[in-house]
């Protein structure tokens, strides 16, 4: 007979579910929440124009890591939107190029306020998304590693942070719904490594965002584990210890990151080599080079606002700078050709002319009255005579071309709402894209803020499209960094699509850029002149141009 004794003495030590907090989960808001505004402002730094590109890798760890240290969602949400609020105040202080607004009407002290105002206003607009983000990651169970939990319901850290930036970023910002006009994205902070933007020809600037974000994912883990600042994220599906785990992750990183760059390197040495010019024509006979001209009149907004310039010696700026410059193809900005010009005698019947008699394409941007408001178009003087020679904007930009929220626009004080420009002059959108047929090929064309839209011009190009155009007036903005963030926008467009694209704008920056996102030439900004390159018709599609949902 077997016997059994119980001990009284015996203790079982409880395992805790939940890991220890860290140092900063202690701390009170009312600390965290300046850091978070300060550290977003470094981390707006990358953006075009400020030239920290490399910021853009290491700037969004502080946010994941204070996120890490919130005890509730709404510490969460209220944390990535104070720290959004810092980085868009950055990236987006080109609107202080708006001043001074007396060519809206509006006096200098007033006039500041106004700017200040939007530029507060969109920077919480946008920042919103990035508080949306923190939420998100906050309360998604996330655990260590590249693996999911087949068994519980964790989610990969390294894949689903990531995946969450891309979708608010690049589906949720630019949607109607939101009203977005994405100009800041993570992508376009590295406009100029452009072995590393390569990878958008696969899987668009969404794609940079991912591995931007994951390189930030990857430190973020690094730090939680080895330091006691927040808690850990529990255990690794993979079983490798944590810390172990944290640097082959980094490791895998690094990794993807150089293959990134490799591969990129070798298709820029690739394409270069068949759009040179002197060896196109013999490679394939179909896409010589074709002579360009960008015509940058530079008419301030204050001369085309106040009427300081006469008619004539606008049209005569343009006319001269078309003369005899050797290009088959000129392109002028956007709305150089306004209803006054539109008369006999004006800049489009001096360009007609010029067209005609020395068989040469123009293409321009208009304003040209409908019956029930105006469109901003693109049309083609070409001496082919095709019918498809218009494209019409589908994108407008919100209160200088549209009013997106009426109830939000009659709470304008009505003395302001008759100064914005949508008020004055309603713009007609068109429903779907139109390429124009010229005697070299399709083109698509973007007008102004539909550079940033990249389904509209991938959309252009799986119709057919062979070059890309797009025409802007940034005189608005004088000589702000919106410049450069267009630039950097344009380029992500060439190599998405792997087209040569041409930039013209009325103040510069006007540029030519290949299909690999190279700068091939550019202007000088609020500088009046001629910028002659050469392009190239090119059919092949990328995978990004192909792949619809994309």
């Amino acid at each position: 007979m077997c016997s059994y004794s119980y001990s009284p003495e015996m203790e079982v030590s409880p395992a805790s579910v939940v890991t220890r907090p860290g140092f900063l989960e202690s701390q009170r808001q009312s600390i965290k929440l300046p850091i978070a505004f300060l550290l977003g402002a470094i981390f707006g730094l990358s953006s075009p124009g400020f030239d920290f590109s490399r910021l853009a890798f290491i700037g969004l760890v502080p946010l994941l890591i204070l996120t890490r240290a919130c005890t509730t969602p709404l510490q969460a949400g209220l944390t990535g939107l104070v720290f959004g609020t810092g980085y868009y105040a950055i990236a987006l202080s080109f609107f202080t190029g708006l001043l001074p607004l007396q060519w809206l009407g509006v006096n200098d002290i007033f006039g500041y306020q106004v700017v200040l105002l939007t530029w507060i206003v969109e920077s919480l607009h946008c920042a919103v998304l990035v508080g949306i983000f923190s939420l998100l990651v906050y309360c998604l169970p996330l655990r260590p590693g590249f693996l999911p939990n087949h068994r519980r319901p964790f989610y990969p850290y390294l894949i689903a942070v990531p995946a969450i930036w891309v979708f608010i970023a690049w589906v949720i910002a630019p949607s109607p719904l939101f009203m977005g006009t994405p100009l800041s994205q993570l992508a376009y902070s590295q406009w100029r490594n452009t072995a590393f933007i390569q990878m958008a020809s696969v899987g668009g600037s969404g794609l940079i965002d991912f591995v931007i974000v994951l390189v930030n994912a990857a430190i973020t883990l690094l730090i939680v584990e080895f330091t006691p600042f927040v808690r850990k994220l529990g255990d690794r599906t993979d079983q490798l210890n944590s810390q172990l785990g944290a640097c082959v992750d980094l490791g895998i990183v690094s990794l993807i990151v150089f293959g990134a760059l490799s591969w990129g390197t070798h298709q820029i040495a690739s394409t270069e080599e068949q759009v040179r010019p002197e060896k196109a024509a013999r490679l394939n006979p179909q896409t010589p080079p074709v002579p360009v001209a960008i015509l940058q009149g530079n008419v301030s907004i204050e001369e085309e606002r106040f009427k300081t310039m006469s008619a004539e010696e606008f049209s005569g700026r343009y006319n001269e700078l078309a003369q005899n410059n050797g290009a088959s193809i000129m392109v002028l900005p956007e709305g150089v050709v306004t209803p006054g010009q539109m008369a006999q005698g004006g800049l489009l019947s001096k360009i007609s002319n010029l067209s005609s008699n020395q068989r040469k394409e123009i293409i321009y941007g208009a304003v040209q009255p409908m019956a029930d408001g105006y469109i901003n178009c693109a049309k083609l003087l070409s001496p082919f005579h095709y019918k498809e020679n218009a494209y019409v904007k589908q994108r407008l930009v919100p209160f200088g071309e549209s009013i997106p929220l009426n109830l939000l626009y009659q709470r304008i004080p009505e003395d302001l709402r008759n100064k914005i420009p949508a008020s004055k002059e309603q713009f007609l959108a068109a429903h779907k894209s139109q390429l124009i047929h010229s005697g070299w090929g399709k083109i698509g064309v973007a007008i102004c803020n539909e550079a940033i839209y990249p389904g509209l011009i991938a959309e252009e190009v799986r119709e057919g499209a062979s070059l890309i155009v797009v025409l802007a007036n940034l005189g608005w903005f004088h000589n702000s960094s919106l410049n450069k963030q267009f630039l950097a926008c344009a380029i992500l467009r060439a190599v998405e699509n792997r087209r040569f694209l041409i930039l013209s704008t009325n103040s510069g920056i006007s540029s030519v850029i290949d299909p690999c996102g190279v700068v091939v030439s550019k202007s000088l900004s609020l500088k009046r002149g001629i910028l002659l390159d050469t392009v190239q018709f090119i059919y092949s599609k990328t995978p990004y141009s192909r792949l619809r949902w994309l």
